[in-house]
């Protein structure tokens, strides 16, 4: 006597055939598919992916730093969903005293940082919290953003506004009520207090190199 097949047991059944993946999901590898699905839930994963690429891996100084300011802006704003607020804030708070405790930089959560910051190199890097940093914006050591005296009592009106692309180089300093505009480059140790136009520069005059000229010192007498 025959089994019917209404009481197949499901492991005799006949399987479904496997759904084909769709165009999208045929570009990304299967262990990366839950990482496109988050990134299109949560914007912050390809902001922190652009970080990354423009500091070299999530190894090096200037991403941690700026992967935890951005982490704990995100934490403490109404995009993160309210299980994650808690976690990872605490995280990314630990991450930020890491940043200045130990690779001496300091950008604090209430900073508007743009996309795809560089932190070239660490170490003495200190931004105001009331700055204003755009896009693709590149900080080097002993970079300082913030305020040009300590007695102000509107501080958001009186620090910075870095604008897209600009380059500050090592020892720059730029404080007080100042735009510098995108594009622009501030050289290394320049002390800037007023605005600096799109595309411009700001620079120190080039050191005086003086000394013996040794084409014209006389040979010594055997």
């Amino acid at each position: 006597m025959t089994r019917s097949n209404a009481f197949r047991p499901p492991w005799d059944a006949p399987q479904p055939e496997p759904a084909q993946p769709t165009s999208c999901d045929a570009r990304v590898p299967a262990e990366r598919r839950w990482v496109e699905w988050l990134a299109r839930r949560h914007p912050i994963v390809d902001i922190l992916r652009e970080d990354r690429q423009r500091n070299d891996g999530i190894s090096s100084p200037g991403f941690q730093a700026v992967a935890s300011q951005r982490l704990a802006r995100w934490a403490a704003s109404g995009e993160a969903p309210r299980w994650a607020r808690g976690p990872v804030g605490r995280a990314a708070r630990a991450g930020q005293w890491v940043a200045r405790s130990v690779y001496g930089i300091e950008i604090p959560a209430e900073v508007s940082l743009g996309r795809r910051i560089r932190v070239a190199h660490q170490g003495g890097i200190v931004v105001h919290r009331d700055a204003v940093i755009g896009d693709d914006v590149t900080l080097r050591q002993n970079v300082t953003i913030g305020l040009h005296r300590d007695d102000v009592d509107d501080q958001a009106h009186n620090v910075p506004t870095i604008g897209d692309g600009v380059s500050l180089g090592a020892g720059a300093v730029v404080v007080g009520p100042v735009a510098v505009g995108a594009g622009a480059r501030v050289g290394a140790n320049a002390v800037v207090t007023e605005d600096v136009p799109a595309g411009g520069k700001a620079v120190l005059p080039k050191g005086v190199v003086s000394g013996p000229d040794r084409l014209a010192a006389t040979p010594r007498a055997s």
